[in-house]
């Protein structure tokens, strides 16, 4: 019966329960998340700004390149009338006049394949 005494001492329950205690977690730190989302922020401003600054070249390329061909334009039509005004049937017959020619009394075709003369030269010969 010495045994269940033994248990029942006041010695055994005095003594404490330990325990495995973890060391306490690091907190982690949010300067690595700022510091990303400052970058992802800058690199958007600065990818929008440079698009901005290349619509903004490529409008003013636009806008010079309709200007020229505008003045393009205006001169291809200044020369298509000077054109019609140079080839006009009086215009050339006054040209030809100042070179000293006179206009032709008949019209004559020559028919190389036959070797003849088609049509009146003078009055008087024949084909």
């Amino acid at each position: 019966m010495s045994m269940p005494a033994r248990a029942a001492s006041p010695r055994a329950s005095w003594r404490p329960r330990l325990q495995v205690v973890r060391s306490p977690e690091r907190s982690r730190s949010i300067v690595p998340f700022l510091s990303l989302c400052a970058i992802i922020l800058v690199a958007s401003l600065v990818a929008a700004l440079l698009l901005n600054t290349a619509m903004a070249v490529s409008s003013y390329r636009v806008h010079d390149q309709q200007i020229r061909l505008s003045e393009l334009r205006e001169t291809e039509a200044e020369l298509e009338t000077r054109l019609e005004s140079l080839g006009s049937p009086s215009t050339i017959r006054h040209q030809a006049e100042s070179l000293g020619m006179v206009p032709a009394e008949a019209t004559v075709y020559i028919s190389v394949g036959s070797r003849s003369i088609l049509g009146t030269a003078a009055a008087g010969e024949g084909n």
